[in-house]
């Protein structure tokens, strides 16, 4: 869990696109299998936790914290990751390598409802305030370190050489931790996926005017910019999927 609070305490107090595109460029390169898919999947919005919802967490803390204290602090700072995370009783024990992100998710997602608070109690006993923020968050969803799914795959891109287009259209059919993505972006064999139902990346707006003296209009095609969300419907036998 470390380098993977680490990389999000970064992320949130760097601005600008090219200086978080180092930063996920240099933890895909040097995080391990399969800790850096799962970092991935969750800056990408790809992990599922249904079972630890914020309601059970507000009632772990209360277990050990005042709730009268909890819920003023909570109006205070306005955010439940981070009031948890430094309102938690830190333990007054030895603490050993908290354990690797893949382990925790591993754990979380192998665990039963009714042993989950037990889990989840040792878990935040057992590290720092910072990598109970990255745990909770990585729980609850919504990072908000200013990285959308997108910037995960332009850093793939940029840190492999392989293709953004090419990574876009595997990406869909390759679950997390995306440990043959990566594979393949380390310079292995590429993924056997079936594309007949794979999402088609959508043509972004470029400039072009150094080039468009050099430009056959008709070899290209092009689409008005709408700004908004688009949504791309692909139909294949039975089979429909909407991206």
């Amino acid at each position: 869990m470390r380098l993977f609070a680490e990389l999000l305490s970064r992320l949130l107090f760097t601005p600008g696109r090219n200086a978080k595109l180092a930063l996920l460029e240099g933890y895909f390169t040097t995080a391990p299998d399969p800790d850096r898919g799962w970092a991935l999947a969750a800056l990408s919005g790809g992990i599922d936790l249904p079972n630890v919802t914020p309601s059970r967490i507000r009632g772990l803390v209360e277990e050990r914290v005042d709730p009268v204290l909890f819920r003023l602090s909570y109006d205070y700072v306005g955010d439940l990751a981070e009031t948890v995370a430094l309102i938690w009783p830190e333990q007054n024990v030895t603490r050993a390598d908290p354990p690797r992100l893949g382990e925790v998710v591993d754990l979380l997602q192998s665990t039963g409802r009714g042993a989950l608070g037990t889990v989840l109690t040792r878990l935040f006993d057992s590290l720092e305030a910072s990598e109970r923020l990255a745990l909770i968050k990585l729980c609850t969803g919504g990072l908000r370190v200013g990285v959308s799914a997108r910037l995960a795959r332009v850093a793939l891109s940029r840190a492999s050489g392989r293709p953004i287009e090419r990574i876009e259209e595997l990406w869909f059919g390759v679950a997390p931790p995306y440990e043959s993505l990566f594979a393949w972006l380390d310079g292995g064999a590429e993924p056997a996926v079936d594309l007949a139902l794979s999402f088609r990346p959508m043509m972004l707006a470029n400039p072009v005017e150094e080039h468009l003296g050099k430009l056959d209009p008709a070899d290209y095609g092009a689409e008005w910019k709408w700004d908004g969300i688009r949504v791309q419907a692909v139909a294949m036998g039975g089979e429909r999927r909407l991206y």
